[in-house]
């Protein structure tokens, strides 16, 4: 597949259908059965999508503050 390998040589159906596949997987991998999302709108879908993907950041964010605490909490032990 060229658009997997970064190929300048992407025809648009590829790209549209890799698009397609790629959004259907983040559902079902979300526990959304196949029948919720094929009745779907393209607007639920971008919801679920967007909600999911903030989630996700906060998530990384809270981690990274977590990390940060923790090498803050180290650092002042060694003093």
């Amino acid at each position: 597949m060229a658009f997997m390998r970064g190929s300048s040589d992407v025809h648009p159906h590829e790209i549209l259908l890799f698009s397609y596949w790629h959004t259907i997987l983040q559902l079902l991998k979300l526990g959304i059965s196949w029948e919720s999302v094929m009745n779907f709108s393209e607007e639920e879908i971008q919801l679920i999508l967007g909600i999911e993907m903030a989630i996700q950041q906060r998530e990384e964010d809270e981690q990274a503050k977590q990390a940060a605490n923790s090498r803050l909490a180290t650092s002042m032990r060694s003093l």
